[in-house]
């Protein structure tokens, strides 16, 4: 009896002694990561993060390093507003939307993973405007932003935001739309 009461008890200490010493990080640690990351990436480019939306567009032609976080963590930057004419599409819900991007790491030296041309991407994906089952939450709320056909916008995304919740990176990305009715 001591035998196995013995065994189970060495049993225990060497499962409890595995766990601890495993690589795998906590979900704080990832959030930790991701922001470390994310600053760097904000330091290393000179960009300016701003708390809301000022009250003035020009911003968006004057400083093409002003970002705006957002409240969901979405950093945010409207490069081009797009068409401005009058029979311009404006963005409504339940458009269907075609984005077109470029995906890179935020790390120093950044591989561009993705891109908007159609050599390699033949078939646009396309979403449909507030149906959260069909894209990433920063592409839906970026376009919130964008409003219009043939805008485009910088944007940093979380990857609580991302496309890929498995994956605790963070990713820019490039983002120009086009918007169908």
């Amino acid at each position: 009896m001591k035998q196995i009461s013995y065994f189970l008890f060495l049993s225990f200490l060497v499962v409890l002694i595995s766990t601890s010493c495993s690589n795998v990080k906590t979900f704080a640690q990832q959030l930790d990561d991701e922001q470390t990351t994310i600053s760097a990436y904000v330091k290393r480019n000179n960009i300016t993060v701003l708390s809301s939306f000022p009250t003035d567009r020009k911003w968006v032609k004057d400083n093409k390093d002003i970002y705006v976080k957002t409240g969901s963590g979405l950093y945010f930057h409207l490069v081009d507003s797009g068409d401005r004419s009058i029979k311009a599409d404006t963005l409504l819900p339940k458009n269907t939307v075609i984005p077109r991007y470029k995906q890179y790491d935020l790390a120093v030296s950044s591989d561009t993973i993705s891109n908007w041309n159609t050599i390699d991407y033949p078939y646009p994906p396309e979403f449909v405007y507030l149906d959260m089952t069909q894209s990433s939450k920063a592409f839906q709320e970026a376009v919130t932003y964008m409003k219009r056909n043939d805008s485009e916008a910088k944007i940093i995304v979380p990857f609580l935001l991302g496309f890929d919740s498995n994956s605790s990176t963070p990713y820019g990305f490039t983002l120009r739309i086009k918007i169908l009715k």
